[in-house]
């Protein structure tokens, strides 16, 4: 894919992964953001990972976690029945395109400009994804998610579900923390209002040793010097970061726990996966 740069780091190459993950998981509307970029991509990734599990058989599965986090993401968005959502830095996520289908459902995505066009065009090959782009309730918006005033994208008297996946992990404490004030001060506009995200804390995450690190070496030159941010917050410092932010009520969710009542995939693959639930 061929792209201009992005200012603060084009993360392309991971929303190659995600979305070929999506279609490798068989979610729905994921074949029509399928490339053979994202293809190899995924292969690649993969066969390294596959070299990491020699020597770290341990190790939670990436595409594996992966789809236990989007499907975690999908079922908590149902349950919250909120006919508007917004996803923040989504990338080449198939949710929108899936849950528009229902004419009710308002659902607004944010990204990069680049790939805001690339998700367009990938849209356009077929007439099904024409179909898709033409629906009146669901709209791809261009611009970052640490500058965008986020009430401009939706009603703000309605109640709404702001979805931040696979993101906050590339992002500064800092950086972290001001989308967190701007995201509550959008979600307290309503009562009925709901903001989900994923990060696991790098004190929870398994060493990368030689060959992983040789994978985030690649992947940080690949999406433009992002790489993993790592401190030393634990999950109990990131709820008390969100309730300070302005949050009141924070609940966490992980695949483990959630497997057999949420019906998720692969439920006996060992995965890494935490979900924040805020209100």
């Amino acid at each position: 894919m061929t792209q201009a740069p992005q200012p603060k780091g084009d993360l392309s190459v991971t929303a190659l992964y995600t979305s070929e993950t999506w279609r490798w998981g068989g979610f729905d509307g994921a074949e029509l953001l399928a490339t053979q970029e994202a293809r190899v991509v995924f292969r690649i990734t993969n066969f390294v990972l596959g070299l990491v599990r020699l020597v770290r058989w341990n190790i939670p599965s990436l595409r594996h976690s992966l789809v236990h986090r989007h499907t975690m993401i999908d079922h908590l968005v149902r349950e919250c029945g909120t006919l508007q959502v917004l996803e923040l830095a989504a990338g080449l996520s198939r949710r929108g395109s899936s849950f528009s289908k229902d004419t009710r459902q308002s659902y607004v995505e944010l990204d990069l400009p680049g790939l805001v066009a690339k998700k367009r065009e990938l849209f356009a090959r077929s007439e099904e994804g024409k179909l898709v782009l033409q629906r009146s309730n669901y709209r791809i918006a261009a611009g970052d998610i640490e500058s965008t005033e986020l009430d401009s994208l939706v009603d703000v008297s309605q109640p709404v579900v702001v979805v931040a996946e696979g993101i906050f992990m590339y992002l500064k404490q800092p950086v972290q923390r001001d989308i967190w004030h701007r995201i509550a001060e959008l979600v307290g506009m309503h009562p009925s209002s709901t903001f989900m995200f994923d990060l696991v804390p790098a004190c929870e995450q398994p060493r990368p040793g030689v060959l992983g690190r040789l994978l985030e070496r690649a992947m940080k030159r690949f999406t433009g010097g992002r790489a993993f941010e790592v401190d030393q917050r634990t999950r109990h410092d990131l709820v008390a970061e969100l309730r300070r932010a302005g949050f009141s009520q924070v609940e966490l969710y992980e695949p483990a726990n959630v497997a057999a009542a949420w019906k998720l995939p692969f439920p006996r693959r060992r995965t890494q996966v935490l979900l924040f639930s805020c209100r």
